[in-house]
């Protein structure tokens, strides 16, 4: 400090009265509309540790404006300044920008209150600030992770034999909320629990050296028939066997729900018509807590306790069969179905089913096959994403103004069979299969009008889709039927020969060599070594 600036604040500081010792340690948030009534003689503060949001900031820097603007003496103006200038080198001031983590931050009084009311001795506020220390960064604040920044690398694969009387094709693919595994059902196979590769549970890139995994069933559920939908209890965690199982519909069968580690049965939940026969769920959804369950029936929705299996259940009247469903996190009481007609119909069950659906959006030419709402805090998870049967678009729609959709996407949709999508983790990036075997992407964050990045991935429709919840995997799966030359039973037969019509026989006898197939790709960071 050179001789003038110390002249200066000896000056100042004797006309003032001098401090107790501070209170380091101690959060303390003064409210900033509080006066203060002491004469400006008076006013005397010791420096403290503060924890101030933004707002607070802002404002007391208002009144730090408006005190300069009032009658103080120029010298001791200029005196303060030295002082303050000279405190700043051993400050380190944290400036904001944007909204504040919650954490502790150790800011000096200089930025809360008027400079002509905090006269402090440089080397106490030097030993203050070093007996202080200010906690180290959150690992939770690591920059997130990027996606498709470089090639796809793949993990692993899992293939399906099909013949002509048996066509083993899968049916989407669900990684489990903890991401331990991979379920997918498969058509006449019954559902296939795979988990993932012990190597990628904590890995932050992977080797293109890296060979490919052997991805077999864990669990395997050997039912016939048509698997309708299946989802995971939303609360899985592998660390609490009680809670890892899945419920699925099928053909003529009541709601199951199936054990993740054993592939046992736990227990049922049975829909019943007007003359008391069981029919087969639709669609599924679990509520955000996991202690309802929402079944789409043909006209209506049936609301299970996940606690009291049986036939014990709610219902709800509709007008349309509900083919898919998804709810808010923020509004329990209320879910969005999709339905075959190809309308959007999100109701309050808390209203009466006379009343019918708060509202229904129709963007869409054929069936709605799925909903999915973003889980983006930032747009309040008020972002629905739709897609339907031999429908090319995928809409993007604001549910708190929902009279056109925001955005549209692009694909190719031209069977009824359901092409999932899916968002990642940190809803940057929207993916979808098409019947094509082709994976498109597409950037959120990108302006202007959304353009898919294609990518040829498949040899036959790529019908499932799925991120990985914590790593950058992307799980996909592929298969649909096909019609077999010659299988019609009533096919005309007058132009066709006995030599031909037994070639046709072997054929129907020999393998579909068509692609039934699960994938997981790695979408993150690679390495060379």
């Amino acid at each position: 400090m050179d001789g003038e600036s110390s002249a200066n604040a000896s000056v100042a500081m004797s006309d003032m009265e001098q401090t107790s010792p501070s209170l380091l340690n101690h959060n303390v948030s003064f409210n900033s509309s509080m006066e203060l009534t002491l004469p400006a003689a008076e006013r005397t503060f010791p420096d403290l540790s503060f924890s101030l949001s933004e707002t607070e900031r802002r404002q007391l820097k208002q009144y730090k404006a408006s005190a300069e603007d009032s009658s103080i003496n120029r010298s001791q103006r200029s005196a303060l300044k030295d002082v303050s200038n000279n405190l700043s080198c051993s400050i380190e001031l944290e400036e904001c920008s944007g909204i504040e983590e919650e954490s502790e931050h150790v800011i000096s009084v200089d930025d809360t209150v008027d400079e002509l009311l905090q006269p402090q001795e440089e080397e106490m506020v030097e030993q203050e600030i070093s007996s202080t220390t200010v906690k180290p960064q959150s690992p939770l604040l690591a920059p997130a992770t990027l996606y498709f920044e470089r090639q796809l690398l793949e993990l692993g694969r899992r293939c399906w034999p099909s013949t002509a009387e048996a066509q083993h094709y899968t049916k989407g693919c669900y990684w489990s909320p903890d991401g331990t595994c991979l379920l997918s059902p498969v058509h006449l196979d019954g559902m296939h629990v795979m988990e993932l590769p012990l190597d990628l549970y904590e890995a932050s890139d992977v080797s293109i050296m890296r060979s490919l995994s052997q991805l077999q069933s864990a669990v395997h559920v050997p039912e016939g028939g048509t698997v309708y939908d299946c989802v995971w209890y939303p609360l899985m965690n592998s660390q609490q066997p009680e809670t890892c199982f899945w419920l699925a519909t099928r053909q003529h069968e009541p709601i199951h729900m199936w054990d993740a580690f054993d592939g046992r049965l736990r227990c049922s939940y049975s829909g019943y018509d007007q003359v008391d026969e069981v029919v087969a769920a639709i669609s599924l959804a679990f509520a955000h807590d996991g202690q309802k369950i929402y079944a789409g029936y043909k006209r209506c929705i049936k609301i299970f306790d996940t606690n009291r299996p049986g036939r014990v259940y709610d219902e709800y009247a509709v007008k349309f069969a509900i083919s898919c469903m998804a709810q808010t996190a923020e509004h329990p009481h209320t879910v969005t179905c999709g339905n075959w007609k190809g309308y959007i119909q999100h109701f309050d069950l808390r209203c009466a089913p006379k009343q019918g659906p708060l509202f229904t959006l129709g963007g869409h030419t054929a069936g709605i096959t799925q909903l999915r709402y973003g889980t983006d805090a930032g747009a309040g998870n008020w972002q629905l994403f739709s897609g339907a049967r031999k429908c090319p678009k995928l809409l993007q729609w604001d549910m708190r103004n929902y009279k056109k959709p925001l955005r549209e996407f692009q694909r190719q949709v031209k069977t009824n069979q359901r092409i999932q999508f899916d968002l990642n983790p940190e809803q940057t990036w929207l993916a979808s299969g098409d019947t094509e075997g082709g994976l498109n992407l597409w950037n959120l964050e990108a302006s202007g009008e959304p353009a898919a990045l294609q990518l040829p991935l498949h040899g036959d429709c790529c019908n499932g889709i799925s991120f990985h919840p914590n790593l950058p995997i992307l799980a996909t799966s592929s298969g649909q039927y096909h019609f077999i030359a010659g299988g019609d039973k009533h096919e005309d037969c007058n132009s066709t020969s006995l030599a031909d019509s037994t070639e046709i026989q072997q054929e129907q006898k020999s393998t579909v060599l068509y692609e039934n197939a699960v994938l997981l790709l790695w979408c993150g960071h690679s390495s060379e070594n």
